[in-house]
């Protein structure tokens, strides 16, 4: 039989090894008790200077005479040079990829108003929804765009919002906001384009016309072109 010595010894032991066993949980489950590491610090972004290096863009790609603007996101500008694919030399692509309708009321003076166009193509809306900010929120900054455009005596054209391949939920949002665009449009002597009668079906954007489900096609662009020129030397 264990003498009580032997006893309080083995206990001793097993009590450490099991603070051990503690410590080591702690350190696995818990990192952080563990030693801090150097850690490489990320550097702010600079969303002031993205801005101006996107304007920038805008500005320099930009033909001197400027007598229509294309505003939009990336869709629009996917489009690259609008000016071959419409037969011109004075149309601006002012379309910015990731831009919401709140960003193009943002930028709308300076590469837009400035230029002092006298039609504005508007394509918008998609990142707005794709975001779940709220359909009223999206219709009032568009309102806001075409009144600032008509102030300044600048023909605002609105085109319908692309619908999105087999994209049920948000495509329901989509019609919500081309419905209410077409409504205004039709109170107000305002053109309304509606792309999606030529671009989409049942299930959003064909197949033949898009790359994601969301941006176009070469062929894509060649059905868009084709449906604005009628409207190039429209009042």
């Amino acid at each position: 039989m264990l003498n009580l010595k032997a006893m309080n010894k083995y206990s001793l032991i097993g009590s450490v090894l099991l603070n051990v066993v503690f410590v080591v949980l702690i350190v696995i489950y818990f990192p952080q008790f563990r030693k801090p590491t150097a850690q490489k610090i990320l550097e702010p972004v600079n969303f002031e200077a993205l801005a101006k290096e996107r304007i920038d863009r805008i500005l320099k790609e930009s033909p001197k005479q400027v007598s229509i603007v294309m505003l939009g996101n990336s869709i629009t500008e996917g489009g690259g040079d609008w000016n071959k694919r419409l037969g011109r030399t004075d149309i601006r692509n002012s379309g910015q990829g990731g831009y919401t309708t709140g960003q193009m009321l943002w930028y709308l003076d300076t590469c837009v108003i400035k230029a002092r166009p006298e039609k504005c193509f508007i394509l918008a809306g998609i990142n707005d929804l794709s975001l779940k900010i709220p359909l009223e929120t999206v219709y009032a900054n568009y309102i806001q765009i075409l009144d600032k455009l008509r102030k300044r005596k600048i023909q605002a054209i609105v085109q319908s919002t692309l619908l999105q391949t087999n994209n049920l939920a948000g495509n329901r949002n989509v019609v919500r906001l081309n419905n209410l665009l077409s409504t205004y449009c039709a109170e107000n002597n305002l053109i309304f384009i509606d792309l999606n009668s030529s671009l989409s079906n049942v299930n959003g954007l064909i197949p033949e016309y898009t790359t994601d489900g969301t941006h176009l096609t070469e062929k894509g662009y060649e059905v868009w072109s084709n449906i604005l020129k009628p409207y190039l030397n429209k009042e």
